[in-house]
């Protein structure tokens, strides 16, 4: 009987020190490493993401990768990528950076607390964060202090897919209210696509790193079209603000494709070409 599923690679022993490597299909790829497990987040595999986008042709060499500048610092499990073929092992190397972890501070908005009693009971996430440390107990806080806001990581096992997205953008895809607070940093040269519905509009956006570089906002047959050059038409304005200011969730990404099918079928007037 034939299957259509994938072949498992072979066993691979992982231990702190190693490098693994994805490719973004023949565009670039990247590397990062396995530091520790941290107990305190179900035993996840702590890893550090290295911020050069290699290309498809690089020939690793360790000690130069492990000499980059690290993106960030998180959880997941190795293995799934590696059973999944969204990843592979390509060496090893003794220095894992593991002291710049004191550093690094974990936090989750938890809806969930116990009252005095021992009771359950539901209250506002953003005021009931929990911080830790690798291997260091979990410490509730309430609401964030705005001193943790630009350096926290958000806390929990991330799934490979979500590293793929914030190596390949600089930011996680996933919602969740956390956002509100820490805010997305996206790549210099990442490009990100938008959209949102607002007072009957619908607001399409091309982010540029951090600002946008063209909108299009579609009311019933009407579509408007703007970008720096021509940031004004009648009563719309182009969106100046950073793209961390909006707590996008994950329906509201949409593609090049999707985007740029209402860019050149939009007519209006005011077109900012």
């Amino acid at each position: 009987m034939e299957t259509n599923e994938k072949p498992r690679p072979k066993r691979v022993v992982i231990k702190p020190g190693d490098v693994f490597c994805t490719e973004f299909d023949n565009r670039f790829k990247c590397y990062f490493q396995f530091i520790v497990r941290d107990k305190e987040a179900l035993n996840g595999y702590v890893i550090r993401v290295f911020k050069t986008h290699y290309p498809i042709d690089y020939v690793p060499v360790i000690a130069d990768i492990v000499r980059d500048e690290v993106a960030f610092i998180t959880h997941t499990f190795i293995r799934f990528g590696l059973w999944d073929n969204v990843w592979y092992k390509v060496g090893k190397s003794l220095d894992t950076g593991a002291d710049a972890l004191d550093n690094v501070v974990f936090g989750l908005a938890q809806e969930d607390r116990f009252t005095a009693d021992n009771k359950l009971e539901k209250v506002n996430p953003l005021e009931n964060w929990w911080v830790w440390k690798v291997n260091q107990r979990h410490i509730e806080i309430g609401r964030l202090p705005e001193k943790y806001h630009d350096i926290i990581e958000p806390g929990g096992v991330k799934a490979y897919n979500e590293i793929r997205s914030r190596m390949e953008y600089g930011y996680y895809k996933y919602s969740d209210l956390e956002y509100d607070i820490i805010k997305r940093h996206p790549r210099p040269e990442a490009d990100s696509y938008t959209k949102r519905e607002h007072e009957g509009a619908t607001y399409y956006y091309h982010f540029k790193g951090e600002y946008v570089v063209r909108e299009v906002v579609v009311t019933g047959n009407e579509a408007v079209r703007l970008t720096p050059n021509k940031p004004v038409s009648g009563r719309y304005h182009l969106y100046t603000r950073p793209f961390g200011d909006i707590n996008w969730l994950y329906d509201e990404f949409i593609t090049a494709d999707e985007f740029n099918q209402v860019w050149d079928s939009s007519k209006s007037t005011t077109d900012a070409n």
